[in-house]
């Protein structure tokens, strides 16, 4: 059975919830002689309807209420989760004043900073306050039990001698009330072996006893048919209180006639405390975005309507790679405190304003700067593909290892420096890769670094190989028979969920929560102590001026991301400069004209693939580096009017990281003297994301402009700041 997210019964019994404490501040008055008496009412939207969680206590004559009713609900790393608040002013007699509404995702509150979030609430004219929302972990139990078991004398249940018991036991958890009796582990079987010795096993407490230290587990042994007609042989009950403070107990075995049938030995019993997801968020963890692009010549060119990068200008359709991105980055980038993302390509030649070479590069920042790759929240990531994709010439083969290098470096350098940073390497590509032994290597010797490796297959090519590289079990190994130490890598061909976005991300980012932990733990690091804030003496000026931050990055009643999209006009790009004459055209098809690209074969001189001695960080040899054409000077060309959405977008600068200011403004709203970067900010692209028709395919609601910029340059200010 699942549920209203499509998850089974198991996963959604050990699933974390978040508790919700609502404040207000600056309501505005709704009553003449005396002041409001609010309530806020919570919705969550499932299944595109709005569905009611609960409601707060109403509070008499108060415009900054703290209210003591919270709301519990289930937290999904995978979905956004949107919710609503509806805030009214109590007029008695089921009457009330509508005061103002505000929407936001999960998401979005578990990812910020001290997992706190700030509304603003419309009456759908005017802000008419604030509304402040603080997420807590659900405590659950999260420890694990690792155990060995053996058995001893198990009665042979065979007829022939040379054929004995082939025993295997499965694990019950046993309801007090009921007796009934809850399958939750099965080991292997043992062939023919009457003193059989089972595999370790690690389980989490939450799975075998639901935390209950003290409920009966059941250990049945059964006798192992080809048929599936296995024959029960003996069993005995415990509990984890009874064991986890012993070494190498024993335990009588009975069969049904309750008569001793040999003996259960615990050669190894530990209950270990496992810290959660949400502790290390709390405790400061943050995750931050790597993004890399395929752009190999069997994506076929974006002028093509066949192409997997196709620009759809009269229709406005997002191609696969744009969907992926959306549909993966928006959740991430709620855990990345700076919303600022490096963003790489491969697999091409580039022809950028600053970055223009006829060598075939594997590894490229796609906005053309190499001292700062990096590009601001999800709408940067749209615009700096929108302008990559058309400025570069495809040309392959498709090479991974020189983009987890790159990536590798960045993890290593937060890691040696000790920041509080998970990283996740997002690569979109359409088909196998040709440097599967130098990728294996880098997994490998990634595994002691704070990273995880996202694989979204697009197209229909054969990923039948990926699957090597999504290895949940442990055995990838390197050239030298090093097994990675833990599971970094996910794989999701793009095609099995295409129609449902949020499904894709859902089973994208699924294992992430359990390999950020399982790192953590690999190294030793326990969750910081976390940062208590106080919402009875919140100061919202005090904590924004702290952080450097505004008030919330979403605007009032808005999901992230989800914009009306007005029609980009056909001719936006026909004034484009061209390439070079000598590279307007693609290069033709592999097979005609050269032979099947092998990594040691290549016939690309410009680069060619790094043979690895060792799976260590510092001995892999650095990518060559290719000749950046650096620019001095801003030098518009003479149809500048024409042409200033076609250059790639300007980086925020290093003052703030949050909304974009005015061409004359910094992204805190400060005046910029410098007139070069005022000129430069004034050709920001405009491109709008997801189209309106990918809205309706995928039940979205018509939003207006997220990034518009501000009718005012600095950031808001309340009028009368409340401190309490």
């Amino acid at each position: 059975m699942n549920d209203l997210y499509g998850r089974s019964a198991s996963t959604v019994e050990s699933q974390q919830k978040l508790e919700l404490f609502i404040s207000c501040r600056g309501l505005a008055n709704m009553d003449t002689f005396s002041k409001s008496d609010p309530y806020v009412i919570m919705y969550v939207k499932r299944n595109n309807q709005w569905s009611e969680v609960g409601r707060t206590e109403i509070i008499k004559d108060n415009l900054n209420p703290n209210f003591s009713k919270s709301f519990i609900i289930e937290y999904y790393f995978e979905c956004q989760q949107p919710l609503k608040f509806i805030c009214n002013d109590d007029d008695g007699h089921g009457q009330y004043d509508f005061i103002g509404s505000a929407e936001t995702t999960l998401a979005n509150i578990a990812g910020a900073r001290d997992q706190l979030a700030m509304l603003n609430l419309s009456n759908g004219q005017k802000k008419t306050g604030v509304l402040v929302v603080r997420a807590d972990q659900v405590r659950m139990i999260n420890d694990k039990i690792v155990m060995q078991i053996s058995a001893d004398n198990l009665p042979n249940t065979r007829f022939l001698p040379w054929h004995s018991t082939s025993p295997f036991y499965r694990l019950y958890r046993i309801r007090k009330d009921t007796n009934q009796s809850l399958l939750v582990y099965e080991s292997e079987p043992i062939k023919c072996n009457l003193k059989p010795i089972w595999k370790r096993v690690d389980i989490q407490a939450q799975k075998l006893c639901n935390g209950d230290y003290f409920m009966p587990i059941r250990i049945e042994v059964w006798d192992y048919r080809t048929s599936g007609n296995h024959e029960h042989i003996c069993s005995t009950d415990f509990s984890v209180d009874e064991m986890k403070d012993k070494q190498k107990t024993k335990k009588i075995l009975l069969d049904k006639n309750k008569k001793q049938s040999g003996f259960i030995c615990f050669n190894e019993f530990k209950l270990i405390e496992k810290p959660s997801f949400l502790d290390y968020l709390q405790s400061g963890t943050q995750i931050n975005l790597i993004a890399a692009i395929d752009f190999t010549a069997s994506n076929q060119s974006p002028k093509n309507p066949s192409s997997l990068h196709y620009i759809d200008d009269q229709y406005n359709r997002m191609n696969q790679y744009q969907q992926a991105l959306l549909a993966v980055g928006e959740i991430l980038l709620n855990y990345d405190h700076d919303k600022s993302v490096p963003i790489f390509g491969f697999g091409c030649k580039p022809r950028l304003q600053n970055l223009n070479t006829p060598q075939t590069l594997h590894c490229f920042p796609l906005n053309g700067n190499p001292q700062n790759p990096e590009v601001f929240q999800m709408d940067g990531i749209m615009q700096t593909y929108n302008y990559a994709v058309r400025n570069v010439q495809f040309d392959g083969p498709t090479y991974f290892n020189p983009i987890i290098q790159e990536s590798m470096k960045i993890a290593q350098a937060c890691k040696d420096m000790g920041t509080n940073t998970y990283f996740v390497l997002f690569i979109l590509t359409d088909g196998e890769i040709h440097d599967m032994k130098q990728t294996i290597d880098s997994i490998v010797a990634s595994s002691h670094l704070p990273i995880s490796i996202i694989i979204v297959g697009v197209g229909d090519a054969d990923f039948t190989n990926m699957s090597i590289l999504d290895d949940d079990d442990g055995n990838l190994r390197d050239s030298f028979g090093k097994r990675t130490q833990r599971d970094l890598v996910q794989f999701v061909p793009f095609n099995q969920f295409k129609s449902n976005p949020e499904l894709l991300a859902k089973n994208v980012l699924q294992e992430l929560p359990d390999q950020l932990v399982d790192y953590m733990l690999l190294i030793g690091r326990k969750p910081g102590q976390k940062n208590f804030i106080n919402l009875g003496q919140f100061d919202i000026n005090q904590y924004s001026q702290q952080y450097g931050i505004q008030q919330q990055v979403m605007p009032p009643n808005q999901q992230p991301f989800q914009q009306q999209v007005s029609q980009i006009p056909q001719q936006q790009f026909q004034n484009m400069p061209p390439p070079p004459q000598q590279f307007q055209q693609p290069p033709p098809p592999y097979g005609q004209t050269q032979q099947v690209y092998q990594p040691q074969q290549s016939s690309y001189p410009s680069q060619q693939p790094p043979q690895y001695p060792t799976s260590q960080l510092n001995q892999f040899p650095p990518q060559q580096p290719a000749v950046y054409q650096q620019q001095q000077q801003f030098n518009p060309p003479p149809n500048y009017q024409q042409q200033q959405q076609m250059y790639p977008p300007q980086q925020p600068p290093q003052q703030s990281k949050f909304v974009q200011g005015l061409a004359n403004t910094n992204f805190l709203g400060q005046h910029i003297n410098d007139a070069q970067q005022q000129q430069i900010n004034q050709q920001l692209p405009q491109f709008q994301y997801p189209p309106q028709e990918q809205q309706n395919q995928m039940g979205m609601q018509p939003q207006p402009n997220l990034y518009q910029q501000p009718k005012q340059p600095s950031p808001y200010v309340p009028e009368n700041p409340y401190g309490l």
